[in-house]
């Protein structure tokens, strides 16, 4: 009965997580071919791949031995905080890479637009729970992080670390049993990053005046 009633309050954590990208992919993809189209692109892919690596990775641990001596509203307020930490990185990770790429492979460069457009993003996002504390966080790291970007090779080197990383940190599972499954976490995010990846350059047509 406690592991029924912990697994519908992690399916609840979810319920309001930024957009629902589960929905978008279903109902089909659209190709990219301006600003507006980029940014929703890696918002929806971004929480995509948070919300089933985070989910699944829970899911995975409550299945074998977790959580059953945690109180339960305390452990969705985990999931809660884990999620938007993730999130804010996976869309730094994202938009780096999607304008590195577009900048080596199309000749498109719009660096100076990013930090405006993650803000965008961040603030957006505030009417689903992000709060000021973690947009505020974020915003100020991506910020520090965008001198140190090489822009001709980012795409092409790793450019999911520190996603990877932030959903390792910040996963509300055991430390040590966090320590085991460290390789599986890492792989099963990359993995999801190179679906996006896959799908990025089949959906992207170019970047035209509209949704500047």
């Amino acid at each position: 009965m406690m592991m029924n009633k912990t697994l519908k309050q992690l399916e609840g954590a979810f319920t309001e997580f930024a957009i629902n990208p589960l929905k978008k992919l279903i109902f089909g993809e659209k190709k990219i071919k301006n600003f507006d189209d980029l940014k929703n692109f890696v918002m929806e892919r971004a929480a995509y791949v948070t919300q089933v690596t985070l989910n699944g990775y829970i899911r995975t641990r409550i299945g074998v031995m977790f959580v059953k001596t945690l109180d339960d509203q305390s452990f969705v307020k985990s999931i809660e905080i884990a999620k938007w930490n993730i999130y804010v990185i996976a869309l730094q990770d994202l938009l780096l890479f999607t304008f590195s790429y577009i900048y080596n492979k199309h000749g498109i460069n719009e660096i100076e637009r990013l930090s405006v457009v993650y803000e965008n993003i961040l603030i957006e996002q505030k009417i689903s729970g992000l709060n000021d504390e973690i947009k505020n966080k974020s915003l100020n790291k991506f910020n520090e992080r965008l001198p140190n970007i090489n822009w001709q090779t980012y795409f092409r080197q790793d450019p999911f670390q520190k996603s990877c990383q932030a959903f390792f940190y910040w996963a509300p599972i055991a430390e040590h049993l966090k320590d085991l499954d460290k390789e599986i976490v890492f792989n099963s995010m990359i993995n999801q990053w190179k679906n996006v990846i896959s799908d990025f350059a089949k959906l992207f047509e170019g970047i035209d005046g509209e949704g500047r």
